[in-house]
């Protein structure tokens, strides 16, 4: 028997005893990429029930019965942080998704500017990156991503509450992270959004409606002009580093 390498999200519910068939996708990733057999081990988790052991029950042409057995580890609260970003050539797309998944993030949230200069998102894709992502670094969820929005129609549905990290290339804001620290706490401890701009930067306009955002928080991240996969990485990292901060 395989010693249970192989982590992989599933839509059913998670139980002692349950039974599960999977997709053919999924089946074809067990039992011809992964190459496990019937009474090998993997490791289930859903975004509800929390880490299960598992293990394979039988096998077919493009077919694969899980049993689940134990639970390794209860579901936990995650804090709540978006990335919303200008969508950017797919490779590197690809890679912001996949390390915002990594950071924690429970959503992606692509948003259309004046300046934005790719045209397609492939939402059904970048689902794909998120659960690899989560399922290869640990994590008990997988992130939402949703359908790209306007940058008026993203700032109009955020909820008062939540937070709007701005990455300001302007250089006028604060570093990211005196910016955090000079928060109260309760203004920290709250949902967040992340904002990413397109790589020809906000317009005028578009600066003036962020700006007048309720929870704006304006900040720079550094000297130099970054790739929005980088600096989604190093904003959402920071961020995440002072929330978690007891």
């Amino acid at each position: 028997m395989k010693v249970a390498k192989v982590r992989l999200f599933v839509e059913t519910s998670l139980s002692g005893g349950a039974m599960l068939d999977l997709d053919p996708a999924a089946a074809h990733r067990v039992a011809t990429v992964m190459r496990l057999g019937v009474g090998d081990s993997l490791v289930l988790f859903n975004g509800r029930d929390g880490e299960w052991r598992a293990t394979v029950a039988g096998i077919g042409r493009r077919s694969c019965a899980i049993v689940a057995r134990d639970m390794l580890r209860p579901q936990a609260a995650e804090t709540d942080v978006w990335i919303a970003a200008a969508p950017i050539k797919r490779a590197r797309m690809t890679a912001l998704v996949e390390k915002a998944a990594e950071l924690g993030v429970t959503r992606v949230q692509p948003v259309v500017t004046r300046r934005t200069a790719v045209s397609r998102v492939n939402v059904g894709r970048l689902l794909s990156t998120a659960r690899e992502a989560a399922e290869q670094c640990g994590r008990l969820s997988v992130p939402a991503v949703g359908a790209p929005a306007t940058l008026e129609r993203f700032l109009g549905s955020l909820d008062p509450s939540r937070g709007l990290l701005w990455c300001d290339e302007s250089g006028g804001s604060p570093p990211v992270a005196a910016a955090l620290d000079g928060l109260r706490e309760p203004d920290l401890r709250r949902s967040w959004a992340v904002l990413i701009g397109p790589e020809g930067g906000f317009d005028r306009a578009e600066r003036t409606l962020i700006a007048g955002h309720g929870r704006v928080l304006g900040v720079d991240l550094g000297p130099w002009l970054l790739r929005s996969e980088t600096a989604a990485t190093v904003a959402l990292g920071i961020l995440q580093s002072r929330l978690a901060m007891p």
